[in-house]
């Protein structure tokens, strides 16, 4: 059997999360910004993650966690779902394509093919939109951020296919994992639309009063404007590591940081800026927008640091490199204290 949902129509986006709730509200016939998305979903942060493989940074809110948080300034429901039969994850995706329903699939990037990512650069924290499937070809129909007027960069090139044609086996594969950081452990999303009430004032106000908290009184010396300074810190230590692990820490970190990595550029923080942008416009405060812009500015600092990252296995004086992104990522800890403390006061006051 073969069946695709002939209305969905699939987009490309800056960040996986945010372009697959953008084509899925797109579908149910609210049209909002990935900014907006991300900026209400409080989905702004930064993680210092020191694993085995490779030390990793993340600049957005926990996998769950922003999903949470959006569906309740949207009013809308999010269930995510998983189990450890795929079996029944497989069929319950056939299921809600039969019933007209694109699903929001949780995947592990390094098996998707078309990725073209090392084996062991694993995300599970990925999502992707499938939208059909053709049991005699044994493929899916899947949209990720690539789109014809969308192209994306990956390690073995440029792609940008308005969707693609996946083998299940694949599929099974990333949806499965349960490889760290944030395993994709068959995930799912179910929702419910009934209670849209839009964006609010009082919604937006309220998710950059928690961002600021967040950013400025973090949870633990990894998070928030300390977790950069300690990045800043540690990243000098990365000239004990072998060349296999200095690659794979410039490489992940590169994708971690840059627009190509599906951060919307400067690790989120020109989306994050963007949206504070529509928010003064939202809140009548110029103040708001103005911060907004120069967050935008900021993430170009962050470009520089991904730059640096990709420069990383090829440079001859490596240690000079890393003393270089550390004063770099010093000074963005400086500015991002500033910023987020002066939202905080406009905010307030």
């Amino acid at each position: 059997m073969k069946n695709v949902i002939k209305a969905f129509m699939p987009t490309g986006g800056k960040h996986c999360i945010t372009t697959s709730l953008k084509q899925i509200l797109g579908f149910q016939g609210f049209s909002l910004s990935e900014e907006m998305l991300f900026g209400i979903g409080e989905g702004i942060d930064f993680t210092y993650i020191n694993l085995e493989n490779s030390p990793m940074v993340s600049g957005r809110s926990r996998v769950m966690d922003f999903e949470k948080t959006l569906s309740t300034w949207l009013g809308i429901t999010i269930k995510i779902k998983q189990s450890k039969d795929y079996d029944k994850v497989f069929d319950t995706a056939i299921k809600m394509i039969d019933n007209n329903q694109p699903v929001l699939a949780y995947v592990d990037m390094p098996f998707l093919d078309y990725l073209g990512l090392d084996n062991d650069s694993h995300f599970g924290g990925h999502s992707i939109v499938l939208f059909g499937y053709d049991d005699e070809k044994r493929i899916f129909y899947v949209s990720d951020r690539d789109n014809s007027d969308y192209p994306i960069r990956t390690p073995n090139g440029q792609i940008n296919k308005d969707y693609h044609l996946v083998p299940y086996e694949q599929i099974q594969s990333a949806r499965s994992s349960n490889f760290r950081p944030f395993p994709a452990n068959n995930k799912y999303a179910e929702f419910d639309f009934s209670g849209y009430q839009g964006v609010s004032k009082a919604a937006v106000l309220a998710s950059i009063k928690n961002v600021c908290e967040k950013m400025l009184n973090p949870s633990a010396n990894l998070k928030g404007v300390n977790g950069i300074l300690k990045f800043s810190k540690e990243i000098k230590k990365w000239s004990k590591f072998d060349t296999e692990k200095l690659k794979r820490a410039g490489i992940t970190n590169y994708f971690m940081i840059n627009a190509d990595g599906g951060t919307g550029g400067g690790i989120f923080r020109k989306m994050y800026g963007t949206f504070l942008t529509e928010a003064g416009e939202i809140l009548k405060n110029n103040s708001i927008s103005k911060i907004g812009e120069r967050f935008i500015v900021l993430a170009e600092q962050w470009d520089m640091v991904a730059n640096n990252m990709w420069k990383l296995s090829e440079a001859s004086n490596q240690t000079e490199l890393l003393n270089d992104m550390s004063e770099i990522i010093k000074n963005i800890y400086e500015q991002e204290t500033a910023l987020f403390s002066e939202l905080q006061n406009v905010i307030y006051n």
